[in-house]
């Protein structure tokens, strides 16, 4: 009879994004802070946190004690009825978000999910304008004319390297290589732009994306303008291809193009919110309010939760016309439990000295970065990092082309490495080092990272390449 774990999980679970002859996870006793004990007495580090859902890092007591509480009193109602604990978290994020205090929040389980929403919610808006155009100029307080095309605003402008999640819509709009797996079926309607990637821009040098922004104004004009695209969805940072800060000038002037057009912009916070670039949202640094926020990922910590975040202007559409969209499980009160928790241990305790902390990470990496001729870049900020390996830093050429997430190279070599010798986990499909702790991470974990992290260079550059 198989017993353990990751026998039945080998027999009988599939992995994701992976074929299954091959899987043989880990089996684990317990996980607490920015480390996971397993049945055979190894502590690893987990340096990508749990795919970025634990920024506050494993079995926090507060979160923990806020979610036996609230499970002696309401796990989950239909939004029918109201729980005081869902009430203040909607509250509480829409005080947290840029914006008037006027906004309104959908909640969902996943970030998938909330961008599933928020594409619905920009065509159906779209669709307001052709349909009942005096209602949406109000709403905006911009002059719209009642388009004569057909059939409505419905396109959605989203960039190359970019992940939103693996439902159909969030798949769509991912200019990721594995929406590939769903093509020719995937949701029509979305047109790619090129991403802002400075360290290896198709605009030659462009370091403040201004090229890449004006491509993208080019590409809405030539897919129809305002009459037939509804939205622009941007990740303020690039996440799962490569850690690529988005350069302000080039958010800013999208942003007020979109603003002058009445476009709706989307911005997508589900790995970047909660902190993990150093402020509560990653956008704040932009000085803009979106018309949909996206989050999700650590906003539920240990209990799936993600909303949508909707612009006063945004969400008064819905006054009179139908928000046509749901969830069974919409607003649990478990998860509201979590997130409030969350939100309220990262005010307090995280936030103070992040920078502080994310500076001391910096340095650490600079420093490492400095020995290592492969490394091509470092870049990111707060507590998300990459170091890009590459083949030739002249030439910065990488160890993989961008449709080849699946296949061996030397960097899941690397990864391998770091998991089986150093005891640190890191994803094995990136263009070089993820690094993105734990927020809880203390200054000591940090040194002891840094030395996990050069060993695994020297290998790589005495072994590997």
């Amino acid at each position: 009879m198989i017993t353990q774990p990751s026998e039945i999980y080998h027999h009988h679970i599939l992995q994701c994004w992976s074929t299954q002859k091959d899987y043989w996870p880990i089996d684990v006793e317990r996980a607490e802070g920015c480390w996971i004990h397993t049945k055979d007495g190894r502590r690893i580090f987990d340096l990508r946190s749990a795919h970025e859902c634990i920024n506050l890092g494993f079995n926090h007591p507060e979160i923990i004690q806020a979610i036996t509480d609230q499970m002696a009193k309401v796990s989950y109602v239909t939004d029918d009825f109201a729980t005081d604990i869902t009430a203040q978290l909607a509250q509480k994020i829409v005080s947290l978000c840029p914006g008037t205090d006027k906004k309104k929040v959908w909640f969902g389980q996943s970030g998938a999910a909330a961008v599933e929403a928020a594409l619905k919610v920009a065509r159906m808006v779209g669709y307001g304008r052709v349909m009942s155009p005096t209602s949406v100029k109000d709403a905006t307080n911009n002059e719209q004319e009642e388009s004569p095309y057909y059939p409505y605003p419905y396109k959605i402008i989203s960039r190359y390297r970019s992940w939103h999640g693996s439902t159909m819509g969030a798949l769509s709009v991912s200019g990721d290589p594995r929406r590939w797996f769903s093509e020719p079926i995937v949701m029509p309607g979305v047109v790619h732009a090129p991403e802002t990637y400075p360290y290896q821009s198709v605009f030659d040098q462009d370091p403040e994306g201004l090229k890449a922004a004006d491509y993208l104004i080019h590409m809405i004009e030539m897919e129809g303008g305002a009459d037939f695209v509804a939205a622009v969805l941007l990740e303020a940072v690039v996440g799962s291809n490569g850690i690529i800060p988005t350069p302000k000038p080039y958010m800013q002037k999208v942003a007020q193009y979109c603003k002058a057009k009445n476009i709706l912009l989307i911005i997508d916070e589900t790995m970047t919110g909660m902190g993990r670039t150093g402020s509560f949202l990653a956008i704040e640094e932009y000085g803009i309010e979106p018309d949909i926020l996206i989050m999700g990922k650590a906003l539920g910590a240990y209990i799936p939760n993600s909303c949508i975040v909707l612009s006063e202007e945004v969400a008064s559409f819905f006054d009179d016309h139908v928000f046509g969209h749901g969830q069974s499980y919409s607003g649990h009160a478990l998860a509201a439990a979590a997130s409030l928790a969350s939100l309220n241990v990262l005010e307090r305790e995280i936030l103070p000295e992040l920078e502080t902390k994310s500076a001391y990470l910096k340095q650490g990496l600079e420093s490492l970065s400095s020995k290592f001729k492969h490394v091509g870049e470092l870049r990111g900020k707060g507590m998300m990092w990459t170091m890009e390996l590459v083949k030739d830093p002249i030439t910065r050429t990488n160890f993989r082309s961008f449709n080849q997430k699946y296949q061996e190279t030397p960097i899941k070599d690397l990864s391998r490495f770091l998991l089986e010798e150093c005891d640190v986990y890191t994803p094995t499909d990136k263009f070089g080092l993820w690094i993105v702790p734990p927020l809880v991470v203390s200054f000591e974990e940090i040194d002891w990272l840094i030395t996990q992290l050069e060993k695994g260079l020297v290998y790589f550059h005495e072994e590997l390449v």
